[in-house]
């Protein structure tokens, strides 16, 4: 008995100093590498703000009196134009043949039975300006509408006053006094016709009329 558990001791012994087979796989001793470095962060700048436009220095673009070869082309740029400057301003910028029709609704415009301007009045008429001193090869017309409410005379005396108000802003920003005619027209050429004596806002208004100078 004691022979054999000397045999099993010895087993033992032999079993744990055996080699263990080598592995079918081989794993490299990891080794570290540091990420590389990154570039410091560009701090944020705005972009620099557009310088503001000079509006008196707008550059003419009239040849004096137009040809009947060039003024369809010339009341063509002058549209778009107009109709960019005047973007969300409620003029309507319409054409009658080689005319140019804006229309302004007057309540925006002035105060109540007033000719002073209210809200974004000098802003529209600047616009105006800006374009129509760059086509300088036209003549406008300011007109001034009223509704029937309130006396005739009035009307007749409110319409001129706010077309001649208008024409002095436009002068003052640089149009020429020459080419401008303010006409108020009170209670007469009523858009929507009514009756006397009735508000309506629609015949309250301003149209400017922008007529292209042709050679004879």
């Amino acid at each position: 008995m004691r022979k054999a558990l000397i045999s099993a001791a010895a087993l033992l012994v032999l079993a744990g100093c055996e080699t263990p087979p080598p592995s079918r796989y081989h794993y490299p001793p990891a080794v570290y590498t540091p990420p590389p470095p990154q570039p410091a962060a560009t701090p944020y700048r705005a972009p620099a703000r557009p310088p503001e436009v000079v509006v008196r220095n707008v550059k003419p673009v009239g040849a004096g009196a137009l040809t009947a070869q060039k003024v369809e082309a010339y009341t063509d740029t002058e549209e778009a134009e107009l109709r960019v400057a005047l973007r969300g301003s409620g003029a309507i910028v319409g054409r009658l043949g080689n005319d140019l029709l804006i229309n302004l609704k007057s309540d925006p415009l002035f105060e109540t039975g007033s000719s002073a301007f209210a809200g974004r009045a000098s802003e529209v008429f600047a616009s105006v300006a800006y374009v129509v001193r760059k086509y300088d090869s036209t003549q406008l017309q300011v007109n001034g509408y009223t509704d029937t409410s309130g006396s005739s005379e009035h009307n007749q005396q409110l319409s001129q006053a706010r077309a001649s108000v208008i024409a002095k802003a436009l002068t003052d920003d640089g149009v020429d006094a020459h080419r401008i005619l303010a006409r108020g027209f009170g209670d007469k050429g009523l858009k929507i016709p009514t009756g006397s004596g009735v508000n309506e806002p629609r015949n309250r208004r301003i149209e400017i009329r922008i007529t292209p100078r042709m050679a004879t």
